[in-house]
């Protein structure tokens, strides 16, 4: 379940696309059937070799990942369509154990969790590129007075240090929250209205071999229609992209031809040959608008009895294009953020005079030692 548009390259970057690609959204929901038939296996429920043939069956994946994900809107399901490639390779009695017990959503949605995971790990992985450039000139413009804008307009001196430092300081802040959000992911595994009746007295071990075999939390109730994990997952990299707006929005402001304090990477103008556009700091913009944007589709929806109507296909969109926008607006702003460079002299002008210094900064490098790795 991904959208079948084209985003790169200013709406997602290579890396994102392909966690969200057909290829790797049919293999996280092959992840969740294999080990879902392993762990039957380890209840009891199933004949070991009979599971094995299943798991080893998923592992080898599928050929045609988007007609997979195209029989999803002919069948409203995608499962059938791989329940009839796994009955190629195994025979009936087989493959009893693909999907046993399980419903649509378990698997879609526990594919989602494993995709989150990894793109959850590459923004972080982004960011903490971002944190070191910034640390870097924190450090080195720690001292170098800057004038303070207000609504716009001068206001009184600071330093271009403890602008970087408070930038600095909502990036370390996202870095936590991916964190703490990484650690929620947990499995789905509640077959047509959440009971997982199926596996009677053996449910608790097989949602916990389940979640241990794809490194993922044990939830302690289905959460078809509770949708608060994929919000809140949608929440904390829409974060992520509303820092970078505000990073690459306060640079684009402070190289404008009235300030003209900082320089970076400049894109071209069809009609005004010279002209220095700040192409990076325009394109973190639009893509946190594209996150804003697919997260206020996520909050608007409802998911009905134990089984959403139209609410949570959505989801398929927009959480993809959530994680795709948020990791734009992270590379562009890293790409404005290594060509930037300082106009010191211009920037001292500016301000009309010192600034003093702060233990602000100090106390935000301290929480850098703290969460970035050496």
């Amino acid at each position: 379940m991904t959208p079948q548009i084209s985003l790169d390259p200013g709406f997602s970057t290579e890396a994102m696309s392909a966690v969200y690609s057909p290829e790797e959204t049919v293999g996280a929901i092959l992840r969740f059937e294999a080990a879902l038939a392993s762990s039957l296996a380890e209840a009891g429920l199933a004949p070991h070799d009979q599971a094995a043939a299943v798991a080893e069956a998923c592992a080898a994946g599928i050929h045609d990942a988007e007609a997979i994900i195209a029989s999803t809107w002919e069948n409203g399901t995608p499962i059938l369509a791989l329940r009839s490639a796994i009955e190629e390779k195994v025979d009936a009695e087989v493959s009893r154990w693909f999907h046993f017990g399980a419903t649509t959503q378990d698997a879609v949605d526990t594919g989602q969790m494993i995709q989150a995971r990894s793109a959850l790990d590459l923004l972080e992985s982004a960011l903490i590129d971002i944190a070191r450039r910034l640390r870097h000139l924190t450090e080195t413009y720690r001292d170098q007075p800057h004038m303070g804008r207000t609504f716009l307009q001068d206001a009184v001196p600071t330093t271009f240090g403890f602008r970087t430092a408070g930038w600095l300081h909502a990036v370390l802040t996202h870095m936590t929250r991916l964190r703490t959000a990484r650690s929620q992911l947990v499995i789905q595994l509640g077959g047509p209205v959440g009971m997982a009746s199926d596996y009677g007295a053996s449910l608790s071990e097989v949602v916990a071999e389940l979640a241990n075999r794809l490194s993922l939390g044990v939830p302690t109730i289905s959460w078809h229609t509770d949708r608060t994990l994929i919000r809140s997952l949608a929440q904390a990299a829409e974060g992520v992209a509303a820092t970078m707006a505000k990073i690459g929005g306060d640079i684009a402001l402070l190289a404008s031809s009235p300030i003209a304090e900082v320089a970076v990477r400049a894109g071209a103008s069809s009609s005004m040959p010279g002209k220095q556009n700040p192409l990076d700091s325009v394109r973190a913009v639009a893509a946190a608008r594209v996150c804003a944007g697919a997260v206020a589709m996520l909050s608007g929806t409802s998911h009905e009895l134990d089984r959403g109507v139209g609410g949570w296909h959505v989801e398929w969109v927009a959480l993809p294009l959530v994680f795709q926008a948020s990791a734009a607006a992270v590379e562009a702003t890293s790409a404005s953020l290594v060509s930037l460079t300082v106009d010191a002299e211009v920037m001292s002008a500016n301000s009309r005079g010192g600034a003093p210094a702060t233990t602000q900064i100090d106390a935000v490098l301290a929480v850098y030692d703290q969460i970035v790795p050496s």
